[in-house]
């Protein structure tokens, strides 16, 4: 473990110039250019939810759909989240035929968006709209795009300077010379290459090769379209009824453009690396592609702000945390990701001191929602921890990362003559039941009766001492790794 430990530690200042490329994605206003199939609504959806995120414009090139097409479908977006100064334009037709996929992006229940606004003169030309606001805003803007290239890379021949006016982009597609393209490389690769020769840094975002992006299931259709809120009443409205209820139960849409929505958002959750032979371009892959799902459920259903309620945003300046804590933290929120570290550090908060159990419980019950492909609320947790500390103080942390808590009653402390770090979780008829590895138990518990000896007790030593190890063991430890599945009773305890 301390082989580990030396390893993120030391390669925090590499991971901290990462970090710093990240978050420059995040700064600059957006013109958003899609190819309006349900994955570009979902994206575009998650990135006005965040108010952090300014959008200028809306741009409709073709490929899921044509680009009038599309336009409509995008209006209807922007209307239905009321944002009626976001601009909606017109890209360009792609040398390509019309992909396999354009019947089931215009088939589904674009008109119980809304209306939508009309526009008897016709959408406005991209160009025209360009010109327009280089006439009147000097500041460099984001290009991200979540369909071919086509519509920038007409853009950088037609206004060269664009090339110095686009700070970054950010595209759901492939690497130049990829072996494996995806549709969005397919449809223009040639814009690819004029892209690539224009210099512009780009972040390519997708999964990792060889790894298929997760299915939309009818259970995050159902969660994720609960609420009353305008993310919430996209998703029924395309995906709830109709052809796009259809197309999910039969498993054929996936979790494609969403990704460029959670790059923008958490940019933490991804793995950042260079693309070779092209100085400016990266690539950002998803840490944990099993994860996406309830990464982009928390988003939806809790809001842009998620978790918090007094806060307006959860502090990210590290000039915020103990001096202690400081050292580790990039390194933890590079490994396990940020959701993780928020609920870490809330639950050490609640919990009054930081300590293993309760950072054991914290992943734990994260774990487990994205076994269970839930967010925050949804379920009902046993514990098996006991009463009696050091072993209960699992029980904050699974509160936290789960949100079921005593005053809503939706999670109970299971009396047994042997507690252990083991709980059950419970959606709707799914149970899982899951126990810390015996062999990190037995290392654990261990190295805490190591520690209260050596300091006599539970002395001031003593928890100083605690708190170190749980930096470690926070780091160390990866959720994914840590806890096996175990028979489930169905109804109580077991041997």
């Amino acid at each position: 473990m301390r082989g580990k430990l030396t390893f993120w530690v030391r390669s925090g200042a590499g991971l901290l110039l990462w970090a710093l490329a990240a978050l420059a994605d995040t700064e600059r206003p957006i013109i958003f250019d899609g190819d309006w199939a349900g994955d570009d609504a979902r994206a575009l959806a998650l990135i006005l939810s965040d108010p952090d995120h300014e959008v200028l414009a809306v741009v409709a090139t073709e490929g899921a759909c044509p680009p009038g097409v599309g336009a409509a479908h995008a209006a209807r977006v922007l209307q239905l989240f009321q944002r009626s100064e976001v601009r909606v334009v017109m890209g360009r037709p792609v040398p390509q035929p019309p992909p396999p996929f354009r019947a089931h992006a215009t088939s589904l229940d674009w008109d119980a968006l809304g209306p939508g606004p009309e526009a008897p003169g016709g959408w406005p030309d991209f160009l025209a709209f360009w010109r327009a606001l280089r006439r009147t805003n000097a500041e460099p803007v984001q290009y991200v795009c979540t369909g071919p290239l086509t519509t920038l890379a007409h853009l950088l021949r037609a206004e060269p300077a664009a090339a110095r006016q686009i700070e970054s982009v950010i595209w759901y597609g492939s690497a130049p010379e990829d072996p494996d393209p995806d549709w969005n490389t397919r449809l223009d690769p040639e814009a690819v290459r004029e892209v690539q020769r224009a210099g512009l840094p780009v972040t390519v975002v997708g999964y990792p090769r060889g790894t298929g992006a997760p299915v939309l299931e009818p259970v995050w259709v159902e969660q994720a379209g609960r609420g009353t809120d305008a993310a919430a009443r996209l998703i029924r409205g395309l995906f709830g009824q109709g052809r796009g209820a259809e197309l999910v139960q039969a498993r054929h849409l996936r979790f494609w453009d969403d990704l460029v929505a959670l790059w923008l958002l958490e940019p933490g959750k991804f793995t950042v690396t260079p693309v070779a032979g092209v100085g400016s371009w990266r690539r950002a892959t998803p840490r944990s592609v099993e994860s996406v799902p309830v990464d982009l459920l928390g988003w939806i259903v809790e809001g842009a702000l998620r978790q918090t309620v007094v806060l307006n945003r959860f502090p990210t300046d590290e000039a915020a945390l103990r001096e202690d804590v400081r050292p580790w933290a990039r390194a933890i929120q590079e490994r396990h990701g940020w959701e993780e570290w928020k609920l870490a550090v809330l639950t050490s908060e609640l919990h009054r001191h930081l300590g293993t159990w309760s950072i054991v419980g914290a992943k734990m019950g994260l774990y487990a929602r994205e076994q269970l492909r839930v967010g925050l609320d949804a379920l009902r947790v046993e514990s098996y921890a006991g009463l009696r500390p050091p072993l209960s103080c699992l029980n904050d942390g699974l509160q936290v990362a789960t949100g079921a808590s005593l005053g809503r009653g939706t999670i109970r402390v299971v009396e047994t003559a042997a507690p252990r770090c083991e709980a059950l979780f419970i959606h709707g008829d799914r149970r899982l039941r899951l126990r810390l590895r015996s062999e990190h138990a037995r290392a654990i518990e261990d190295e805490l009766a190591r520690l209260v000896k050596e300091h006599g007790g539970l002395t001031p030593a003593y928890f100083e001492a605690v708190r170190a190890a749980a930096l470690r063991h926070w780091l160390e430890l990866d959720r994914k790794t840590l806890f096996e599945v175990v028979p489930d009773t169905a109804g109580g305890d077991h041997p």
